[in-house]
């Protein structure tokens, strides 16, 4: 989370006029005021208005580490869900293209070397598959609306994410609408470089990626393809 100093400093100003004006007061009865009684009521009330401050910054500090901790947990679950999508979203195209075997993060970066005339040979889009894109791109949106308006995702996720489930909203509307094979191709070609570009945006999310893939992989685990219904 990124300090503004512009909002520290005029947060800091009540805070400084209360310091300035305890110690003023203290000094005013240390030095000008010979009734005891008097002079112990001030007293208090600049030792009030110097531990005003003191509480209110260990408030602000407080509230300050509760939200980091919550924003970097929202953080992870957020990367955590997208991850989950964008390999719903693999285990589909993979599907409609014919590929075999397990998804492994090796192959799943060799899908960017498919050209938009390999692509239109190999794909074979069923109801099944557009349904399920269809599916990812309204929990992608969800997303993107949720995190981004929350400001938990930064800028250059959101412009990622958004042109994924755009590239997905254009393919959906092509195969349904006119099922020209080459502009679908070239959508799905899209779709994989937006994949390989999440993948790249952080060196966390393509461990946490590879993990899912792993626990994907195993055999008592329950796989995420599952939810694909294939």
């Amino acid at each position: 989370m990124s300090i503004n100093f512009k909002n520290l400093a005029l947060k800091s100003i009540p805070y400084l006029a209360s310091i300035a004006g305890g110690v003023l007061l203290f000094t005013v009865a240390l030095d000008n005021i010979n009734d005891p009684v008097l002079a112990d009521l001030i007293s208090n009330i600049s030792a009030s208005l110097l531990a005003i401050p003191i509480v209110f910054l260990l408030y602000d500090y407080t509230n300050y580490r509760i939200s980091r901790r919550l924003h970097e947990n929202m953080a992870g679950n957020m990367d955590d869900k997208i991850n989950v999508l964008v390999l719903h979203i693999v285990l589909v195209l993979r599907k409609a293209l014919g590929l075999r075997g397990d998804a492994t993060l090796l192959k799943i970066n060799s899908m960017q070397m498919l050209r938009e005339h390999q692509i239109a040979e190999k794909l074979r889009l069923r109801t099944e598959h557009v349904n399920l894109l269809h599916q990812y791109y309204g929990e992608l949106e969800n997303i993107i609306y949720r995190y981004g308006r929350e400001n938990i995702m930064s800028d250059e996720h959101m412009h990622l994410l958004s042109e994924m489930t755009r590239e997905i909203s254009h393919l959906v509307n092509e195969h349904n609408l006119r099922g020209n094979r080459k502009i679908v191709a070239k959508h799905v070609q899209n779709i994989i470089d937006k994949i390989i570009d999440w993948l790249d945006s952080g060196a966390a999310i393509a461990m946490k990626f590879e993990q899912l893939l792993d626990a994907a992989s195993k055999p008592d685990s329950p796989s995420p393809d599952k939810k694909a219904h294939f």
